[in-house]
C-alpha cells in the first residue's frame, strides 16, 4: 500500500537543519549545521514547552478554547491566530522567509499546495498517516483532518424527501424554488467559493470564456439572479429553519452546531451531481530553530491523532479523516458520511481558475 511506503519513509526520514530551513533557499548556507535526527526521535519525546504559534480557520464558536485547553493538559504551550483559510494561506505565504507561524491548521488541500509550492513548510509524516490514507493526497507535507463537504439543506416544514430540489440545477431551473434559495453574498470563503466552484465545473470548456462555456455562465447568472441574498443582519441557516428562505448551504463541521443553535433538523440534500468536497488539512511551517520545528511536529502529530480529533470531532461537529475516530463522530455527521457522494470535477483547475471567476462574477454577474 502506498500509504505504508510513504509512513515508512516517514519514520526513515532524517531531519537536518538544513531541510527545516526551507525557507526562500537558505539550506545551503546552514549545511555545516546539519544535525540528524529520525522523525521517529522526533514524535517520540514528550512535549518541551517551547511555544508554538497556531495559524488556523478553525478558532470560531469556542473551539480555541477547546484547543488551548486540551493543548495545555498536553504540555504544549501554544498562542492561536484566528484567520480565514485564504487569509492563513496568504501570510504562511508572504512571511516564507520569516515566520511568525508555526504549525498551520485548518485550510484546504489546494491552499496547502500553494504553500508547498512557496518552499513555506517542511515535510512532515505523522503517526497516523496510515489512518488517513483512503482521503490522503500524500504529499509529504500537509495531512488531513477533516473531510469537508458542501450540504444543500432544507427546511423539513416546507419540503419533504420528494419536494426538495434534487440537484443545484433545480434551483434555477425550476421556478417553484425561485427565491427560496440562498447564495453566497461575499467570495473568500471556501465554502462558498465551492458552491460556485461546484457549478461552473460543471460546464467547464477549453474554447470557452475562462475554460467555461456560455451554458455554464448563463448557469450562474440564473443561480444568482433567482436566489437570496442574505444581508446582514440575517442568518441564512436562520432563514431557512424559520422557512423565510427554506434552501440553503452550509459545511459539514458546521452541521451540528447550527441544527443545535436554531433548534431543526433539516433535510439533507444528497445532490445527484454530488457534493463539493475538500479536505482540511494540517502542516508544520519551515523555521530555522530546529527546536521550535520539532516540537511542531509533535503538536501537529498529537492534534491530527485518533483520541484528539475524535474529541473534538465529538465536541464540534466534524467529520474526520482519521478512521480510527470515525465512531466519535457526531450521529447527524454519521449520517452525512455515509450518504454524500464527492462532487467528481476537475477541483485543481477550478480552484486554478476561481479567482478570476469570481472577479468576472463580481463585475458582471452579481
Amino acid at each position: 500500500m502506498k500509504s505504508k511506503k510513504l509512513l515508512a519513509m516517514g519514520f526513515a526520514f532524517v531531519l537536518a537543519v538544513t531541510s527545516l530551513v526551507g525557507c526562500g533557499g537558505n539550506a545551503e548556507s546552514s549545511a555545516e549545521e546539519t544535525k540528524e535526527l529520525s522523525m521517529e526521535d522526533v514524535l517520540s519525546q514528550d512535549p518541551t514547552g517551547e511555544k508554538i504559534v497556531v495559524a488556523t480557520n478553525n478558532a470560531a464558536n469556542g473551539r480555541d478554547v477547546w484547543l488551548l485547553g486540551q493543548a495545555e493538559a498536553a504540555g504544549f504551550n501554544i498562542e492561536i491566530v484566528q484567520l480565514g483559510g485564504g487569509d492563513v494561506t496568504a501570510r504562511v505565504i508572504s512571511e516564507v522567509n520569516n515566520p511568525t507561524t508555526n504549525v498551520v491548521w485548518g485550510p484546504s488541500e489546494d491552499q496547502f499546495n500553494s504553500m508547498i509550492e512557496a518552499g513555506a513548510l517542511v515535510k512532515f509524516t505523522p503517526e497516523w498517516a496510515e489512518e488517513v490514507a483512503e482521503v490522503s493526497t500524500e504529499n509529504g507535507y500537509s495531512w488531513p483532518y477533516e473531510i469537508q463537504p458542501k450540504l444543500l439543506v432544507c427546511n423539513p416544514d416546507v419540503y419533504t424527501e420528494e419536494t426538495a430540489p434534487k440537484s443545484y440545477k433545480d434551483l434555477w431551473e425550476n421556478e417553484e424554488f425561485h427565491g427560496k434559495y440562498a447564495v453566497p453574498t461575499s467570495f473568500d470563503g471556501n465554502t462558498n467559493r465551492a458552491i460556485i466552484g461546484g457549478i461552473l465545473g460543471q460546464y467547464l470548456d477549453e474554447e470557452g470564456d475562462l475554460g467555461v462555456s456560455d451554458e455554464g455562465w448563463d448557469a450562474i447568472k440564473a443561480y444568482f439572479e433567482n436566489g437570496y441574498k442574505t444581508p446582514k443582519g440575517e442568518d441564512d441557516f436562520g432563514n431557512m429553519a424559520s422557512g423565510k428562505v427554506p434552501v440553503t448551504f452550509t459545511f459539514a463541521s458546521g452541521l451540528k452546531g447550527k441544527c443545535e443553535s436554531f433548534g431543526v433538523d433539516p433535510i439533507i440534500v444528497y445532490t445527484e451531481e454530488g457534493e463539493p468536497t475538500n479536505t482540511n488539512q494540517i502542516g508544520v511551517v519551515a523555521n530555522k530553530n530546529q527546536e521550535v520545528v520539532e516540537e511542531s511536529m509533535r503538536f501537529a502529530n498529537w492534534l491530527g491523532s485518533a483520541d484528539v480529533i475524535g474529541s473534538y470531532a465529538k465536541e464540534n461537529g466534524n467529520m474526520v479523516a482519521n478512521k480510527a475516530a470515525e465512531d466519535q463522530m457526531a450521529p447527524v455527521i454519521k449520517e452525512v458520511k455515509e450518504n454524500y457522494k464527492a462532487q467528481d470535477v476537475d477541483w485543481a483547475y477550478i480552484n486554478s481558475m476561481m479567482d478570476e471567476w469570481v472577479a468576472k462574477i463580481q463585475l458582471e454577474i452579481y
